[in-house]
């Protein structure tokens, strides 16, 4: 009796039982409920003869042979169970059973390709991928080809699982291969399945072509390679498609992707427009996305090397044939006789051009056709019907050839490689994706070749798996039933293999010229109506035929089948296509050409005739196959190939026709595993034994499995040796059996003997790694023991020689010691000497130089004097009369005079009258006593000194009277070696602003564009100033040497020179180099007394202290000399360069222009690097000027690829922010060269990180923004750039300053300690350094967090320092309530006194003692009741720290008083806060204080009376005017500053009075009033009026903007600042104070001087000392003083002619 919840086989409607389940109802009704749910009553009859199912039936099986029912109604349930649960994979042995889910499913990412690799068959759930796998391990394991067949109807998923496959491959290959071969392989699915896809009415990407893809694999299972074959494209697709069904997916595609200049090239508009695409009624298909996959179409191409050309060509090709379904033909009658005509329509002239043939000869060759006799050719008009079928002809005809042509395009990139090595090297895998079998509602010509492709894959399916497999246990004498199984070999005897077979037929009613489709279908229906397979027609008027297929019977249509068999184009078209001049389609018709070219003129008659017809054996002429024809061919070649292939096969199921998921057609998928012979398959592989190796091979694979006490290989058979592993290993003697020659085995027992043989090795390797590593350890252990006695008996020796050398040194340091003493008073007494030598020397030279020019002065003074003389006495002689009158006159008035004197005399008592003072002859007096010489030889000589002295300061190389040639050039001249190449084109004289333009109209002598490797006598371009001329000249020199055109000199004193004073000399404005000077106001004021007051735990400074005071008589020279003639680093030569641009701004170009000379025609590829180097470098240090600037874009435009863009942008950089003020520095110099970004790093106050790419042009304002940007800081006002070395640290700001010129100062700094540059460790970090008096810390969370890390840190490290304990002890409290909440522990207090006080403070006072502070204030209100929001509580912290240190948050200017109220001192230091302005004399001592409630007025001063910029500042306390190098920065803070506070004020001061309104609103005010203006909309300011309350009166009101003055100030003014501001009690107050002096600063000479004068140059032949330019001296100037006419020719030289005037 039946329990409840057994299973047992019921009866079904489809003649297979399905499963039902037995349950009781609760009246006790035993029922019995099918898989579908149908519920049926159970009785005691019935349950007899019901059959139980087997357990493996009840919960599914992943191998059907493992079936306990071997039914058919058992596998159908087995593949429902598993489709339901979503496992569309299951096992027939090592056949894989695939239904389609019709639903994506996440089974084939790379984690399911790393599962799957190296897995054996059946470790794993069924997969594709383990299929896959076993292909690729078979291949590689055996060295034998495979391929894997997978077969199915349309819509079973067979191009999917080909896919797939691949994918797999791919992966795994991909991993061991460097090529890009497998995405090439990948990447020609996309192409093909746009060009022979479709979708039909069972599937929406059904393949309408076969397709077998070879992958060619090396020894190390790598893909090098592969091939497509392509079988039978559907070509009638093309011009008609079935209801419901589409055209080939690629011109869905154009249309949706192409762009709009694409369509309007080849006039294409929508689908619907086209007949060829609109004919199924179906433009839309569901899950394709026709836009992106054209995108994917292009990039495939372009991945496949086809060309830009190649595409268009194409797509010209598409778009005619979509023109040319919208031709229409008009029928008309002519001579009795029906003609056509083509009508006229866009779309036949926009066909005619894209085929790039003429109209008339395109309407001609479809409209008429001709005909060729013995004698003449003849011509036929074709009626309009048969001139669409030539046109649907033609159209079939390009589609078809264009598809085999992109085949062979695909096939000569992926398989190029492998055709200049022989096929037997390499190994491979095929996979076959050919059509499935199909049934259509109307089937022609193509269906029936594609159900003949299928039979012949299910003869090749059923021969390997039955006939092949019996005929083997026959042959090795197994014991074995044969097993029954459906064979079709019947059906392809009807089709292909017995004479007069129905292809056979076919071909033959197709060669002669009346046959027709009714006679091919006649003689059909006579040879065949008597076989099985074969279905006549029902009538004499029907055009069917059907044939019983293996998969079930089809019915043909048989009109079309001759048309299409012969798939001729006329020779009208052919001849039409020779005349195009489109290259793509003659091209895809070569063939066609060449055949039709011989034709003609041959003129010969061709008979088609079949191989197997009845005429084949008589007829010896030439034949053409057709088209059957040729697909058998490709068939039989297929089936050949596969034949010598190991097969896998995946058979492909469809659950049901309508394409829908979840859904399970049981009838159809019955039908699918009949035909498929699935239930004869299991059985054969259940039964049957499908491994079998010969005895040798099995024997050496698994000879480690075999115990020799049981059986010795050395004695006994290789077949007993087999017999007993498989007796000791395999369980059951019928498992597996002993042939003649081999041994077979089950499915299951090869992964079994597999693991058992790794498991066994791997035991074995074990042993022997044990036993080397022993023996390798004990080796080591016995060399370790002799090094260690060899090490000690040498270390015994060494410490007594170490003894003896010790004593040995003693002594020689003691001779040393007497011998450098004698030495030294040797040295010091030849010093003296030399001294005295020189100063006699210098003495010598000096009187001689001075006296030849007061020799020639002496002379010019005479002639003059002489001149003057005769001048003075032709007047005389002139006016004798006139200088009588007047001597008469003055005789007159002198006797008058003498009269007065002796009255006044005589008046006066007597003097003592002193006595006469007799003035010695001076030197220049007693010139007149010198011989004079004549005056050219005097001139003569003093000429001839000055250019003796110039040319002192001038290299030796400058003397020559022509242009030098190195000594490396006279013997290297530029020659061609392997390096060189040539130069980039910048010769192109007709652009605008070419380079050879700029050196036509501006270069100066002969010079030219052109490379030029020898030292010039002359600059480029023209400069009055000599000092120019020689940093030109100098520069030259240098940029030869740096690119390496001239090789570096050899100095013999090139070590003594020190490489830092290279630098000092190229930057004579740089008055210090030293780290102190650089060092920012805030860090020199703060820090002082700071260790004192307790700096808590930081160590002392690495950099010492310099005086920051220093001297003007530094030794510093521009020029050339000793320094630069002497081997010099890149490095150095990159200094010279760009410090002689810094220095003297009229040479930039210059150098600019001398850089791209030697670029030009440069035939050394080394040296054209190192000038773009160059070239790169300098435009991250200095721009070009105005007139340059086109011409050097014009040449970077025309450099190298690597270098163009790179300088353009640098070029626009360094525009845009403006020029450096120092060297580049050493990182600067390594990213050029790489023409890389500099990754820099900015710390922030909580120790985090910022990671920023800059360039050598990047500013401080940049660097904050960015790292704002990156941390969403909001409130960026205030926060500056920072760097630090060592211990120091000063400001960037957050404006235009460059951050590599600090980096630059770092380097340098470095380098004067005798380091480095590389290795400075300067950092980068962001500060809070101003706050704004409105400052609001709740509108930035970020801003308040970085805030609060920089007080708590700079707290600890005593930079904020407070005279009460108390606000350490509260900020503490803040700061432990913000980190650890409300919560008291004592452990969390130290951690707080720790962070927050300073080493000092802790050491004064204990840490016991700070823990009770601040543990007393966290116990109180409000942090102990817990609250405060942690974010309120830092707000307040950080207002309380603004409130606390202003100056601290300041900004800092150093300043001298020009004139104003009277100070201490005059020159000071302005501090610039949130509170105001600080007037100061270090850090302690405050001169003057100044609220911003008390600043009236800030301007600039553009003119003074000191020619310098200073800035006026107005105060109700007087007019102060300070001076500064930063006075524009200075007053734009104020100003800001004062705007600011005005605009959110709403205090206002009554200017004047208003005593009667004219509206009563209006209120009455007194000049002086106070009044508290009221809050206001956004679009209050733009009324000219306000509501106020008068302060004074209590009276609120409306009060006139023009009338009164906001007040800078967010507080009530106390009533002291009161007084002070308003006006009538400011008079009174005035009367009243004492009289103040107006103060000017003291400024000398020497002081003004050093701010305004040039550059002071070199005195004397050797540059001794600099002249002191603010000194007196009696030398002419050859440059005036002031340096901002230095650069003005004409101004200079009226300067230089006013001093010799003054002289």
């Amino acid at each position: 009796m039946l329990r409840k919840g057994e299973w047992v086989w019921v009866d079904s409607d489809i003649g297979v039982p399905i499963g039902a389940r037995v349950t009781v109802t609760p009246s006790g009704q035993r029922l019995l409920v099918d898989d579908e749910g149908k519920e049926r009553s159970l009785s005691q009859e019935q349950e007899a003869s019901l059959r139980i199912m087997h357990p493996t039936s009840v919960e599914g099986v992943d191998d059907m042979i493992k079936l306990g029912d071997m039914t058919e109604a058992g596998l159908l349930r087995n593949l429902l169970l598993r489709h339901k649960r979503g496992l569309i994979y299951t096992y027939t042995g090592s056949v894989l059973v695939a239904v389609n889910p019709y639903q994506d499913f996440p089974f084939y990412s790379e984690n399911q390709v790393e599962l799957y690799q190296g897995r054996k068959l059946g470790e794993l759930p069924p997969h594709i991928f383990a299929i896959a796998e076993s292909c690729y391990h078979n291949m590689k394991r055996h060295l034998r080809n495979q391929c894997c067949i997978i077969s199915g109807e349309s819509g079973a998923g067979k191009t999917e699982s080909t896919k797939l496959i691949l994918q797999y491959l791919a992966a795994i290959s991909g991993e061991l291969s460097e090529q890009q071969i497998e995405k090439q392989i990948l990447e020609s699915n996309p192409i093909l399945e746009a060009f022979g896809n479709a979708k039909t009415v069972r599937n929406d990407n059904s393949s309408r072509f076969g397709k077998y893809l070879e992958i060619f694999f090396n020894k190390e299972g790598v893909i090098e390679g592969a091939r497509v074959e392509q079988y039978l494209l559907e070509k009638s697709r093309v011009c008609h498609q079935a209801l419901g069904e589409r055209n080939y997916h690629v011109f869905y595609c154009i249309l949706a992707g192409a762009t709009a200049e694409e369509k309007k090239t080849l006039n294409l508009g929508v689908a619907q427009e086209y007949k060829f695409l609109s004919k199924g009624c179906c433009i839309q298909c569901d899950g394709r996305d026709d836009a992106k996959d054209y995108q994917h179409i292009l990039s495939a191409m372009k991945i496949l090397t086809f060309s830009e050309i190649q595409c268009q060509e194409i797509l010209k090709l598409l778009a005619a044939i979509l023109h040319l379904g919208n031709v229409c033909f008009q029928a008309n009658t002519q001579h009795n006789m029906e003609t056509s005509n083509v009508t006229k329509s866009q779309h036949f002239s926009m066909a005619a051009s894209l085929l790039e043939v003429k109209r008339s000869a395109l309407a001609k060759s479809l409209t008429e056709r001709s005909f060729k006799t013995n004698r003449e050719s003849v011509v036929k008009p074709l009626s309009a019907d048969q001139a669409s079928d030539c046109r649907d002809a033609f159209v079939k005809a390009i589609y078809n050839k264009l598809f085999i042509w992109i085949v062979e395009k695909i096939n000569n990139v992926i398989y190029k490689k492998l055709t200049k090595s022989p096929k037997s090297s390499f190994l491979s895998i095929g996979l076959l994706d050919i059509f499935g079998f199909e049934n259509f509602q109307t089937n022609s010509f193509e269906q029936l070749c594609i159900n003949f492709a299928n039979e012949k894959l299910q003869q090749f399916f059923v021969g390997h798996i039955f006939k092949l497999e019996q005929k083997e246990y026959l042959k090795q004498d197994i014991v074995w039933n044969n097993i029954e199984f459906s064979d079709n070999q019947s059906i392809l005897d009807v089709l292909a293999m017995k004479p007069c077979n129905l292809l056979a037929l076919i071909d033959e009613e197709s060669n002669f010229p009346k046959g027709s489709d009714a006679t091919m279908l006649n003689k059909m229906n006579q040879q065949h109506r008597k076989n099985k397979s074969y279905i006549s027609s029902r009538s004499e008027y029907d055009t069917d035929f059907g044939i019983c297929h293996y998969a079930g019977k089809v019915h043909y249509d048989s009109k079309g089948f001759l048309e299409k068999n012969r798939d001729a184009v006329s020779s009208d078209m052919i001849n039409m296509v020779k005349k195009t001049k489109n290259t793509l389609l003659q091209q895809i018709f070569e063939t066609e050409l060449s055949i039709n070219n011989v034709n003609i003129s041959n003129n010969k008659k061709i008979f088609i005739t079949p191989n197997n017809s009845l005429r084949a054996q008589t007829d010896n002429r030439k034949q053409v196959a057709t088209l059957s024809a040729q697909f058998r061919q490709s068939l039989d070649s297929l089936m050949k190939a596969l034949s010598a292939c190991q097969p896998f096969f995946i058979r492909c199921f469809k659950p049901n026709n309508e394409k829908q998921s979840q859904m399970f057609d049981r009838e159809l998928c019955m039908r699918q595993l009949r035909y498929s012979g699935m239930l004869d398959t299991i059985r054969i592989r259940k039964l049957g034994f499908p491994i079998r190796h010969t005895f040798e091979d099995f024997l050496n694979r698994y000879r480690v499995l075999l115990r020799t006490t049981a059986c010795d290989p050395k004695t006994e058979t290789a077949a007993a040796c087999c017999e007993a592993i498989c007796k000791t290993e395999i369980e059951g003697e019928d498992e597996w059996k002993i042939g003649r020659n081999k041994i077979f085995l089950r499915d299951a027992h090869d992964a079994i003997l597999e693991r058992l043989r790794e498991e066994k090795l791997s035991k074995i390797v074990l042993v022997i790694q044990r036993v080397m590593l022993g023996y390798k350890d004990r080796k080591s252990f016995l060399k370790k023991r002799r090094a260690a006695v060899v090490l000690q008996k040498n270390w015994r020796a060494y410490r007594e020689e170490k003894l003896q050398r010790k004593l040995q040194r003693g002594f020689d340091r003691l001779k040393s010691k007497i011998r450098s003493r004698k030495l030294q008073l040797q040295f010091r007494r030849q010093c003296k000497a030399a001294l005295t030598i020189q100063t006699q020397v210098r003495g010598y030279r000096e009187r001689k130089v001075y006296k030849q020019k007061r020799d020639a002065i002496i002379l010019l003074q005479a002639y003059t004097r002489g001149t003057k003389a005769r001048k003075e006495a032709s007047k005389r002689r002139n006016n004798a009369f006139i200088v009588r009158q007047q001597k008469e006159a003055q005789e007159q008035v002198t006797a008058e005079l003498k009269q007065r004197l002796n009255i006044i005399a005589k008046s006066q008592p007597a003097v003592v009258e002193p006595e006469p003072i007799v003035e010695e002859d001076s030197e220049e007096d007693s010139f007149d006593l010198i011989p004079l010489p004549p005056l050219k030889e005097v001139v003569k000589k003093a000429t001839d000194q000055i250019e003796k002295n110039e040319r002192r300061a001038v290299p030796e190389s400058l003397e020559e009277p022509s242009i030098l040639i190195t000594p490396a050039s006279i013997s290297t001249t530029p020659t061609p070696s392997l390096e060189e190449e040539e130069d980039d084109d910048f010769e192109d004289v007709n652009e605008e602003f070419s380079f050879q333009k700029f050196c036509r109209s501006n270069f100066q002598s002969n010079h030219v564009h052109t490379h030029f490797n020898q030292r010039i006598r002359q600059p480029l371009l023209p400069h009055d100033d000599e000092a120019d001329v020689l940093a030109c000249l100098t520069v030259w020199w240098i940029i030869l040497r740096y690119m390496e055109d001239i090789p570096e000199p050899n100095s013999a004193d090139a070590i003594s020179q020190a490489s830092n004073t290279i630098t000092s000399r190229v930057l004579p404005h740089k008055q210090s180099r030293r780290l102190s000077s650089l060092v920012g106001l805030d860090q020199i004021i703060l820090r002082k007394n700071k260790k004192k007051l307790g700096g808590g735990g930081r160590k002392a400074s690495v950099i010492t202290e310099e005086p920051e005071d220093f001297t003007e008589d530094e030794d510093i020279l521009i020029g050339e000399g000793p320094t630069l003639d002497r081997p010099l680093t890149s490095m150095e030569k990159l200094n010279i360069i760009i410090g002689y641009a810094l220095s003297r701004r009229d040479i930039r170009d210059e150098i600019y222009c001398q850089i791209c000379k030697q670029l030009v025609n440069n035939k050394n590829r080394k040296s054209r690097m190192h000038g773009w180097t160059l070239l790169s470098i300098c435009l991250g240090i200095f721009p070009p000027t105005e007139l340059f600037i086109k011409y050097l874009e014009s040449f970077i435009r025309r450099g190298p690829n690597d270098y163009k863009e790179y300088c353009a942008k640098r070029l626009q950089r360094i525009i845009a922010n403006g020029e450096r003020k120092e060297l580049p520095c050493w990182i600067e110099q390594q990213a050029a060269k790489s023409k890389e970004p500099i990754d820099v790093s900015v710390t922030l106050l909580d120790n985090s990180t910022i990671s920023l790419q800059l360039d050598s042009i990047s500013t401080s304002a940049e660097v904050c923004q960015s790292v704002a940007e990156r941390i969403q800081l909001r409130d960026t006002h205030g926060f500056s750039l920072y760097i630090t070395l060592f211990e120091k640290m000063w400001s960037l700001g957050s404006c235009g300053n460059h951050v590599f010129d600090a980096v630059s100062q770092c380097e340098q700094e470095m380098r004067r300690q005798g380091k480095h540059e590389k290795d400075a460790p300067w950092n980068l970090s962001i500060r809070k350094e101003l706050f704004t008096p409105w400052h609001d810390c709740s509108k930035d969370p970020v801003s308040t967090e970085l805030i609060y890390r920089q007080v708590i840190k700079g707290i600890k490290n005593g930079d904020y320092i407070s005279e009460k304990e108390d606000e350490y002890v509260k900020m503490a409290a803040q700061h432990y309530y913000i980190t650890f909440g409300s919560a008291y522990n004592r452990g969390n207090v130290q951690k707080v006194v720790d962070e927050c006080i300073t080493t000092t403070l802790i050491e004064s006072k204990s840490m016991t003692k700070w823990i009770q502070l601040i543990s007393g204030v966290i116990s109180e209100a409000p942090y102990k009741e817990g609250k405060l929001k942690k974010d309120r509580v830092k707000e307040e912290l950080v207002k309380n720290a603004q409130h606390a240190w202003p100056l601290q948050f300041s900004k800092f200017f150093e300043v001298t008083l020009m004139s104003g109220p009277p100070l201490p001192k005059s020159r000071f230091v302005v501090a610039v806060n949130w509170s105001g302005l600080f007037f100061m004399d270090g850090r302690d001592k405050r001169l003057l204080e100044l609220p911003y409630l008390e600043v009236k007025e800030v301007r600039m001063s553009s003119e003074s009376r000191l020619n310098a910029r200073s800035v006026s500042l107005g105060t109700i306390r007087g007019e102060f005017v300070l001076k500064s190098g930063e006075c524009a920065e200075m007053a734009a803070l104020i100003e800001k500053n004062l705007e600011g506070l005005k605009k959110r004020s709403v205090y206002a001061l009554v200017k004047q009075d208003v005593n009667k309104p004219n509206d009563d609103t209006f209120l009455l005010l007194k000049r002086g009033d106070l009044l508290l203006a009221e809050e206001e909309n956004e679009n209050a300011p733009e009324k000219n009026w306000f509501r106020a309350t008068n302060q004074r009166t209590s009276v609120s009101g409306a009060v006139y903007r023009d009338k009164v003055l906001f007040l800078p100030t967010l507080d009530k003014p106390t009533d002291e600042m009161m007084e002070l501001l308003t006006p009538g009690q400011r008079k009174t107050a005035a009367q009243n104070a004492p009289e103040r002096e107006v103060t000017v600063a003291p400024v000398s000479l020497k002081e003004f001087a050093l701010d305004n004068f040039r550059p002071a140059g070199r005195l004397g032949a050797k540059g001794v000392g600099r002249e002191k330019l603010w000194a007196c001296s009696r030398e002419p100037l050859k440059q005036p003083l002031m340096k901002h006419l230095v650069g003005d020719s004409d101004l200079s030289s009226h300067a230089c002619n006013a001093y010799t005037d003054i002289l």
